[in-house]
This record gives C-alpha cells, structure tokens and sequence, in this order.
C-alpha cells in the first residue's frame, strides 16, 4: 500500500478513536514500526495530525486549531519553510507578516536583520525581540487571546498609509478563490496588507487545500499572490487556481 493510501486509512482511523500508537498503527496496516513512524511524522508535518508520546491524536479537520495547540505541532518541515520565505526579505525593507506558527519561526530567523517589520501578531513581535534589529512595528488594537493576534480599526487605517515590500501570510483554508482565515477581523488586516504589498508570499501546506475545516473569511484572492510557499508540488487543478506568473515552491521533493 502507497504511503498516501496508508495516511488516509489512519486518519479514517483517528476519526474513531482519537489517538493511536505507533506500534498499532503498524499492527493495523500490517507494515513494520519504523514505516508507520514514518508515516506519523509525516501526518504530524504537515499539521494533519499531533504527535503525542507514542504516537498521534487528532487535530479536528471542522474547526482550526488555536496558535497554542498549533505550536506544539512537531513539524520540521514548518522551519524549511520559513527558511524558504527568509529568501524574500532582504535588507532595507518595510515588511507585513501575519499570524502563523511557520511565521513566527519566520521571525526567529529575521534576527539581526536591518529592516523594518509590521505584524499583528503577538509572538512574531515577541519572536523578533532577541536582537535589536529588525525593527518591529505592532499594530495597536484588542488582543484576540484565542490565536493571539491584535485588530482595531484604527489599526486597519494605519496599515492604508504603508506600502511594504512584501507581505507574508498564512492561511487556514485555501479555496480557488482565495486563502481563508477563521476571524474575520484576522482577514480584515490581512487584506488590507496584502493589498499594500509590492510582492505577495502565501504560506500554506497541502492539506490546508483540502481540509474541510470551517474557515469562511477570505483573506486574499488567489490571484494577489505572487509566490506560494507549500510542502510538496499543489496538483495541476490546483495549479490552476493561481496565476501563470506565480512562482510556486514546495520544499519536499518528490
């Protein structure tokens, strides 16, 4: 059985049980331990299940999962990424970056780097704090304490007076027409931002393009995005949805 087959057999799985041991996980696809610990850290890297001791819990694919819980999510393959996005900053700049856990590993690497960055996100602000460049710019507003963000309108004004050289963002769903957060004020800014930018990089695993999680606030169309950032290679129909000039990047290579 193909790795894809075997994954979506144990989240079939994780639906009726919740959580599952590695070594039942091997039991049940009849498959030696290492290739299901193979296969729970593939679950748990592209955020579709979390990985507990000795094996995975489920992550509810109807709702997101708060910043917390998305935080403890083993995931190496969310450093790669903000490794990739680290490509598109560069000194001098005036840059937006959203809430995300894989943006806030973003920040940790920004470190040191003389540029300016604009953020409504709490731990990208703290995450950026160990040196005293990058220079850090929060927006004001009431925190959201669920996915620790900060919005007001007054911070949705001040964000029509910039213009950033590029603007990072995440994405909780990604639809045909546009990347999805869960909060609508979240969208709001992230909108607005977007729509400030010179450049345009949407970061977002493969699975936020098929989870069923209720996600109805549009943040950016499709069409806004200038480089996708992903896990492995979107299939063609979904090639489709972006634009022919959007630069599309996935760091597992297939």
């Amino acid at each position: 059985m193909q790795q894809e087959k075997r994954l979506e057999f144990i989240k079939e799985q994780l639906k009726q049980t919740d959580h599952l041991a590695t070594k039942e996980i091997a039991d049940l696809l009849g498959v030696s331990f290492d290739t299901a610990r193979r296969d729970v850290i593939k679950l748990c890297s592209t955020g579709q299940a979390m990985r507990v001791h000795g094996g995975i819990i489920e992550l509810d694919q109807q709702s997101v999962p708060t910043f917390l819980a998305r935080k403890q999510i083993q995931s190496p393959l969310k450093k790669k990424m903000a490794e990739m996005a680290k490509r598109f900053v560069h000194p001098g700049d005036l840059d937006f970056i959203g809430p995300s856990t894989t943006l806030q590993q973003l920040c940790y690497q920004l470190n040191g780097m003389d540029l300016e960055i604009v953020t409504n996100s709490i731990d990208n602000a703290l995450a950026l704090m160990n040196e005293s460049l990058p220079l850090v710019t929060i927006l004001g507003g009431q925190i959201g304490k669920k996915n620790r963000l900060v919005y007001s309108a007054s911070a949705l004004d001040e964000l029509r007076y910039m213009y950033f050289n590029t603007a990072i963002i995440g994405a909780s769903k990604v639809r045909a027409d546009g990347s999805y957060t869960a909060e609508s004020q979240d969208s709001k800014l992230i909108r607005m931002a977007t729509s400030r930018a010179k450049k345009v990089i949407l970061i977002a695993e493969k699975y936020k393009f098929v989870n069923k999680n209720v996600s109805p606030f549009l943040s950016t169309p499709l069409d806004k995005i200038d480089v996708l950032i992903t896990d492995t290679a979107p299939s063609p129909e979904i090639r489709q949805w972006f634009r022919p000039s959007t630069q599309i990047i996935s760091v597992i290579k297939e």
